[in-house]
């Protein structure tokens, strides 16, 4: 039987079971294509467009994402609890809208500048670079997330320098050890997130829902940015108490 390629690929609505290699998504897009069980092994999608798509139990290794469009993709089958797991891959400057990874797996894959919007990455295990090193040159990046679910990820230990979280969900994630300097969580939901010795240096914490969030375990909270309406929930934290006169 003869492989097909991703271009084959692209004209199916439905992919069980093949093993993509070295392949690449080169001037063409998929669209509304069903993939099960499938294996994609150092393919490149570079500035590709992947929109209404399903991946089932599929597995992404040493792939290339870099500026590729995911639009309104899933990555999880919450009926039969299906996950995808991508390893060393690179999503440098992706941008995914309306996506769904719930449960996925990203280990030891690049993000420099990873957008997300709308997306789910409820219970997601998150091992990801966010930054660029060139000729030994560190340039900072981070990833920018808008109305995005985070609910109870795993990010332990991740560097989310200069990274912003706009109106998402951290609920229950673990951010333990993390750095957090610079980070942008305004209007986000954090209570219940773990900060264990997570650096929060001039984070920004406006607007962000912190009724529940212990800053007792963070290792640094130096410079943090906060709004008005929550100065009386970090004074009674603190167990400080302000005088009216």
């Amino acid at each position: 039987m003869v492989a097909i390629t991703l271009e084959d690929a692209s004209a199916l609505r439905q992919v069980t079971g093949e093993i993509f290699r070295n392949d690449c998504l080169d001037d063409f897009s998929i669209f509304e294509t069903e993939f099960y069980d499938c294996a994609f092994v150092d393919c490149t999608f570079d500035g590709g467009k992947i929109g209404l798509s399903k991946f089932q139990n599929c597995r992404f290794t040493d792939c290339s994402f870099r500026d590729v469009k995911l639009l309104s993709c899933q990555f999880y089958d919450a009926e039969i609890e299906q996950r995808c797991v991508w390893s060393r891959c690179d999503l440098s400057d992706a941008n995914l809208v309306d996506c769904d990874l719930s449960s996925n797996q990203l280990v030891a894959c690049k993000g420099f500048m990873l957008r997300l919007e709308n997306c789910t990455l409820s219970a997601a295990e998150i091992d990801i670079d966010l930054h660029r090193r060139v000729n030994a040159r560190f340039n900072m990046g981070g990833m920018l997330c808008s109305r995005t679910s985070f609910f109870e990820a795993r990010m332990k230990g991740q560097y989310l320098q200069g990274s912003t979280f706009e109106i998402c969900d951290l609920r229950g994630a673990d951010l333990g050890g993390c750095n957090l300097s610079s980070a942008n969580f305004a209007g986000s939901n954090l209570n219940n997130t773990l900060l264990r010795n997570a650096s929060l240096t001039s984070a920004n914490l406006a607007h962000a829902d912190i009724d529940e969030l212990d800053f007792s375990q963070a290792r640094s909270l130096d410079d943090l940015t906060i709004s008005a309406d929550q100065s009386e929930t970090l004074l009674n934290y603190f167990g400080v108490k302000v005088l009216s006169h």
